[in-house]
This record gives structure tokens, C-alpha cells and sequence, in this order.
């Protein structure tokens, strides 16, 4: 018997939107905290089946889960598309084949990093990508605006304006493939092993994924143990080269590709405290070195009198990073309903510690209807490094970053789904949660016009997602 985790926090990947909804879709609209939140990423996991939920399907038995994931932010910023298609095998053996394939479309924009003004701001920055006419559209990642291409270079300059009094963002339009295959077998009848591999593509981004578990039942299988083992190797190509720490903004950049190792180790154990409690504690120690920073992102250089922008440097981040965690989460049976109860808490190198908590409670309305309330409280503390500006005169610091999902905030999320069974051995479900992050709007002793201005980049979102679930 084992619990699976979800609702742990914080997606994965620095910057990249798309991988926040794999494990959005993943866990079933776990997603806008996902999306939104960066601390906890690389969360390995052994995936038992869960026998409070329903029995498990028996030999030679194929469970099918198609569904879509439609997720909006507040404020013309992302909005995202994505279908996602999971099929199981149960063999006759006890074996269990697996896989999952997800097509991602994310279109709107995205902060910058930049801080506003009470002027309006045009950032500029030099493109690789030699345009075929002097000025065209530019809708890359570098930007909406325009692009102007550089007499005798292979080079142009992108520039885009943001009005005054208003958050800069940067538009983009990308799409992201990914999949993954598993497959969990019994090693002896208290005993099961699974491995799994993965990959998942973007224009500026590769990941590959391999994983390794085992659990063992004991104490008649009301006692599970479980282990596993993640590895991850992330390939980072921006589009117009990996930029240098603190670069300027309006400069050329010369660096290729880089890359991130990450592992992480996974244990577990699961209780049967009674008829109708099962709890599981988890703790969670991954690594990570290489490239971390987000290529695309800026941080303002500010007037020490004014607060007025004088330059737009990228962005620096350590490239290591160490992340631990303790997940416990409780099922409870409490007459016709299921109740899931869990806290997590985590903590990393670069100073970020956090506390999610998540309840929700599935009831059921006649035979073939329940519906699920679910509320999600988060809370993080910033990173070392985080700054919502640097002060023009100032040493630059070894490390620098805007990112609001590095600073300190809270997000709460209110959810739930409905679900209904179809073709007796099929459900049909929605799911829908609002997502809003909290945060510090002001600066104590920010410099001239800053200490009127919304800093705060944080995000309210709203995410839905149906599908249908079939077992033959």
C-alpha cells in the first residue's frame, strides 16, 4: 500500500513554464502553484497504486486517462493548452507497463525581471537570427516588439517598449512535446520494482529523465517501504546564446549551450493505522549543478537618488544547488467520504524554505457522482539572492536574480473537481482551481520613484482541466 504525493510544492526547472505543467498535468491541476512557485522542483517519486481509492485493475487490463489542461493568467500573461494521454497495462504477471505523452502550447507574456518606472521603458537586446527584411515582428522570448537587423552582421536588435507605471513583460510563443515510459514489476510477492525513462523537448530546452524504485510490503502489506532514485540532464539553448552573469542587456552574447545534472533519492513509508487511516511520511534529498540561471531574464540598475533605470544586466545564479524535504500526508476514511490530509516542508542552499499544507475530501452523491473540495495554503521564504533592483554605484553581488518565484511570498488555492462514471468502468471529471500568490508590493527605502510603484510580480491564475478515464 502507498500513498502518492502530490500538491508537494513547487514546480520544476528555473524559467521554463512548459515543464511546470508536465507535473501540473501530472498530478491533476496541481498546476497553477506549479507554474507559479520554484523552490521544490526534481521530486522523485515510487508510484504504487492506491488501494483506498479503488481496487486495483486486474490482469490483462488496460487503464486509458486522456485529458486537457487549460491554464490563464490574470493580466494578459501566460495561457497555456495542453493534452495529455496516459495509458497502463496490467499483465497477468503483476507487471505494469506505463506511458504518458504530452503536447504543450503556451502563448502571452512573461516578466522580464526589470522593475517599473514612472517613465516608459524600451528595452533592447541583440539577436543572433538575422532577419530577412529590415524590420519585422518579433514574437520570441526576447520580446514583442520589433527587430532591426545590423548592416554586415549576422546580428539585429530586438527592441520593445512597456508604457510607464506598468510591470515590464516580455511576449513569447512556444509548444513542448514530452513523454515518458515506465515499467513496475514483482520482484517476489512483497516486493516491486519499477524504472522509468523520459524526455521532454522545447525550442530552447531538452530534458531527459531515468528513475529506478522499489517497494517492499511488510507487516502483512499494512507496512510499505519504498526508494527511488531520480536522474536528470537538462540542455539549455537559448535562443540568441547563453548569456554571461551580469551581461549587459544590449550587448552581443557570445555563450553556447550549457547544461544541468540533477539527482535526487526518494524514501518513504507507508502505515495502515487502521481500518480507515493510512499515512505516509516522505524524505526527499536532490542535487543540482550546471546552468540554473533563466537566460531571459533581467534585473534593473537603478538611480541610488531617483530610482530611475540607468541599466538592464541578466541575471546571475549559483550553479549548484541542494534541495531536502519531509512530505507526510494522511488518508482517512471517515464513513462514505476520503479525506486527504498532508504538509511538506522544504528547504535548499540558496535560503529558500517552505511550508505547504493541502486538504481535500472526496464525497460522494449517489452511486456515480462524488465531487472534491480542495484548498492549498504555500509559504516561502526569498532566496539569498533575490533583489528586486540593483543600485547603480554599488559592488555587484556574486549573485543576483528578480525572480518572483524566488522571493518571499504566499499563494493560496482553491479547487475542486467533479467526476461521474460512464460506460461502467469509465469516469468522466473536471477539475478547477484559482491560484493567487501574495507578496511584499513595496520596498522599505526604496530609492525615489520605486517607493510608489508595485513591485510585486506575483500571479493569479485560473486553471481547468477534463478528461476521461477508461479501464477495459
Amino acid at each position: 500500500m502507498q500513498l502518492i504525493e502530490t500538491g508537494a510544492g513547487p514546480v520544476r526547472k528555473l524559467g521554463r513554464i512548459a515543464a511546470g505543467l508536465s507535473m501540473l498535468s501530472a498530478n491533476l491541476l496541481g498546476a497553477s502553484a506549479a507554474l507559479a512557485q520554484d523552490s521544490g522542483e526534481d521530486e522523485p517519486q515510487v508510484v504504487v497504486h492506491d488501494l483506498m481509492k479503488e481496487p486495483a485493475p486486474g490482469p490483462n487490463t488496460y487503464v486509458y486517462d486522456s485529458s486537457i489542461l487549460f491554464y490563464k493568467e490574470s493580466g494578459s500573461r501566460v495561457q497555456a493548452v495542453e493534452p495529455v494521454f496516459n495509458v497502463q497495462n496490467y499483465l497477468a504477471n503483476g507487471s505494469i507497463i506505463s506511458g504518458n505523452f504530452t503536447f504543450d502550447t503556451l502563448t502571452g507574456a512573461t516578466p522580464n525581471g526589470a522593475t517599473p518606472s514612472t517613465s516608459d521603458q524600451t528595452f533592447n537586446s541583440i539577436v543572433r537570427e538575422k532577419t530577412t527584411s529590415t524590420q519585422v515582428t518579433s514574437t520570441g522570448a526576447s520580446g514583442g516588439g520589433t527587430v532591426t537587423t545590423i548592416p554586415g552582421t549576422a546580428y539585429a536588435k530586438s527592441s520593445y517598449t512597456v508604457p510607464a507605471r506598468t510591470l515590464p513583460l516580455a511576449s513569447f510563443h512556444d509548444h513542448r512535446f514530452a513523454g515518458n515510459g515506465g515499467l513496475s514489476w514483482l520482484a517476489n510477492p512483497d516486493t516491486r520494482l519499477n524504472v522509468g525513462l523520459g524526455a521532454s523537448v522545447e525550442r530552447d530546452y531538452t530534458s531527459f529523465t531515468a528513475n529506478f524504485g522499489i517497494a517492499r510490503d511488510l507487516n502483512q502489506k499494512n507496512t510499505t517501504l519504498s526508494l527511488s532514485v531520480n536522474l536528470e540532464e537538462d540542455i539549455s539553448r537559448p535562443y540568441n546564446g547563453t548569456p554571461s552573469p551580469f551581461q549587459e542587456l544590449n550587448s552581443q552574447i557570445g555563450g553556447g549551450n550549457d547544461t544541468k545534472a540533477t539527482y535526487g533519492v526518494l524514501a518513504g513509508v507507508s502505515q495502515t493505522l487502521a481500518r480507515f487511516w493510512i499515512t505516509q511520511v516522505n524524505f526527499n534529498l536532490s542535487g543540482s549543478k550546471g546552468y540554473q540561471a533563466d537566460p531571459y531574464r533581467i534585473v534593473s540598475v537603478v538611480d541610488p537618488v531617483s530610482g530611475a533605470p540607468l541599466d538592464y544586466l541578466f541575471e546571475s545564479r549559483p550553479r549548484s544547488r541542494t534541495r531536502e524535504s519531509v512530505y507526510w500526508g494522511n488518508k482517512l476514511a471517515l464513513g462514505p467520504t476520503v479525506a486527504d490530509v498532508s504538509v511538506r516542508y522544504y528547504h535548499d542552499t540558496w535560503g529558500i524554505n517552505s511550508l505547504t499544507a493541502e486538504v481535500s475530501e472526496q464525497i460522494p452523491l449517489g452511486g456515480s457522482l462524488y465531487i472534491k473540495p480542495l484548498y492549498r495554503y504555500y509559504h516561502q521564504t526569498a532566496a539569498n539572492f533575490f533583489t528586486y533592483y540593483l543600485v547603480n554605484g554599488n559592488a555587484l553581488p556574486a549573485y543576483a536574480s528578480s525572480d518572483s518565484r524566488l522571493s518571499r511570498f504566499n499563494a493560496n488555492t482553491i479547487g475542486g473537481k467533479i467526476g461521474v462514471r460512464v460506460f461502467k468502468t469509465g469516469e468522466f471529471y473536471v477539475e478547477g482551481e484559482s491560484y493567487r500568490q501574495t507578496g511584499a508590493h513595496t520596498v522599505a527605502n526604496a530609492p525615489g520613484q520605486l517607493s510608489g510603484l508595485d513591485l510585486f510580480s506575483g500571479v493569479h491564475a485560473i486553471s481547468v482541466m477534463t478528461g476521461l478515464r477508461l479501464r477495459m
